[in-house]
């Protein structure tokens, strides 16, 4: 028995009644008894210390070991493709091996719908490992990253038709008196409602009903968390206070379908908050909205006051991000040599401090339904002592179109931002995710998509990079390097999409 000298003592024994356990119905009938016998004598088994061990124990060793060989060839197969990726675009790996640059590439979990139900948005926890989506039969299904299945944690019944967005708050909210704060998320529908959900429990805490339509997408506020911003259908953008359950505005800045928004605040945190409110603006929050009627609208949320208008998309506007305030290095310097390209823009806005110090943007993305992703020039609004700012008087109250991403063969339903502000992602109904780097800007005049994203069998219909949690630290930071190093060591390098195919994929 020599050969069995890597095993212990107890293992040896389980090993030997496992043997005679299998052994025994096989010569119940045929065999010689005396065999079994023998070898349970040899085996030094008894009768009774069978039972010790669970039925059929071998039989589920072994099957536990092709189960452990066909991951490991999976493995295998996965490190094969890694390598083929690798050689292929040698150029792209190099450059992104720190995790600044971090990139997803390939697929490392695949999360299927109940039912086969298309999902239509998905949206990452702030701090947790939750994915939360939203299903075109009106629920809501969580998965949680730490256990290793693919099995829902919760599916909520949310919605009675399909769930159009989910988002996160920026920080934990205090909901109800005296409760603990916490994350809560929020959902859209076109059943008309709102409704926001505990994010620890999934419980329902709020209806918000309203809207006249569909409502389309929601955005939390970057200056308070207890406010909710919506768009629909029904052209109208709302506030809502989720603490009491009220809308408290309501405007009306399109004159088509409202599609999607985004929202900043003027020394804003990812999380929501701001450190030091001696050094905010005091405007506000300031949206940027998108709609069928093909345009892009930069509005400021407390007095609902349009300032100024993106027009150059060919079709439906399907989102509209707001670039960070560190996604400047990458433009400034192309604007700067650049100019004479941009005829109507004033040469001294490239360096005016106004957006970084009263504003807090200056730059946006925005994709549609004319298949491409394009970057944009915000001008500054007009500025009023004690006044809400009012439109500008630039270019018409029009921003600058500076360049326009070419590469999707469809229409353009997503776009998403790095935590550098170096690459823009966007997911379209070609069943890509492209990633664009900004950097090229500066030498070559044009943003380059560096890489393509396959994986899913349907349209991508939304996708999100992981946010992550801030301290105080993060507006005292002016040096550009060092902010970068800050959110280096904050940045979760995880990345989520959804599809038609009823799956979301989680991408590492």
């Amino acid at each position: 028995m020599s050969n069995l000298s890597i095993l212990t003592s107890k293992q040896k024994e389980e090993l030997h009644k496992a043997i005679i356990q299998y052994i025994q119905p096989l010569l119940a009938e045929d065999g010689d008894p005396r065999l079994l016998q023998s070898l349970m004598k040899v085996l030094q088994v008894d009768d009774n210390s069978i039972n010790d061990i669970i039925p059929n124990y071998l039989e589920k060793k072994w099957s536990t070991v092709l189960r452990l060989q066909k991951r490991i060839m999976d493995m295998q197969n996965d490190i094969n493709n890694m390598k083929s990726i690798t050689e292929s675009q040698p150029e792209f790996f190099t450059k992104n091996t720190d995790k600044i640059n971090w990139l997803p590439s390939t697929v490392s979990q695949v999360f299927k719908s109940h039912s086969n139900q298309q999902v239509d948005t998905v949206a990452l926890h702030p701090c947790l490992p939750l994915i939360v989506c939203g299903c075109s039969d009106g629920t809501i299904i969580v998965w949680n990253l730490v256990v290793d299945d693919t099995i829902p944690e919760k599916i909520i019944k949310a919605h009675t038709r399909n769930v159009n967005k989910v988002v996160w708050s920026k920080k934990p909210i205090d909901i109800n008196d005296n409760s603990t704060p916490e994350y809560v998320f929020a959902s859209c529908s076109s059943d008309l409602s709102i409704k926001v959900w505990s994010g620890s429990s999934y419980k329902q805490l709020r209806n918000l009903m309203g809207h006249e339509h569909t409502v389309s997408s929601l955005a939390f506020s970057s200056s308070n968390p207890r406010f909710l911003y919506s768009v629909s259908r029904d052209r109208y953008i709302k506030s809502w206070d989720v603490i009491n359950g009220h809308f408290t505005k309501s405007f009306m800045g399109h004159s088509d379908w409202v599609r999607n928004l985004d929202t900043i605040c003027l020394n804003s945190k990812p999380d929501g908050s701001n450190s030091d409110a001696s050094v905010t603006s005091g405007f506000g929050d300031f949206l940027l909205t998108c709609s069928n009627d093909q345009s892009i609208r930069l509005s400021h949320a407390e007095s609902g006051m349009g300032l100024s208008l993106l027009i150059g998309h060919g079709h439906v506007v399907e989102d509209v991000k707001f670039l960070p305030l560190h996604s400047n290095r990458f433009i400034d310097q192309f604007l700067d040599e650049n100019g004479s390209r941009f005829h109507t823009m004033p040469s001294r806005l490239v360096k005016d401090d106004i957006y970084t110090t009263m504003l807090g943007f200056k730059y946006c993305v925005s994709c549609g339904r004319d298949n491409s992703v394009k970057l944009w020039l915000l001008p500054p609004p007009t500025i009023h002592p004690h006044r809400s700012p009012t439109a500008t008087t630039m270019n018409n109250s029009q921003g600058w179109l500076l360049d326009s991403f070419s590469g999707h063969t469809s229409w353009v339903k997503a776009v998403s931002v790095h935590p550098n502000g170096r690459f823009i992602f966007s997911c379209s109904d070609d069943k890509t995710i492209k990633v664009w780097d900004l950097e090229p800007l500066k030498e070559e005049g044009k943003v380059k998509c560096i890489h393509t994203l396959k994986g899913h069998e349907g349209f991508v219909t939304a996708i999100d990079f992981a946010s992550f949690e801030t301290d105080d630290i993060l507006n005292s930071i002016n040096d550009p390097e060092k902010l970068l190093k800050y959110i280096e060591s904050k940045m979760r390098c995880v990345f989520v999409s959804a599809s038609v195919d009823n799956t979301v994929r989680l991408w590492r």
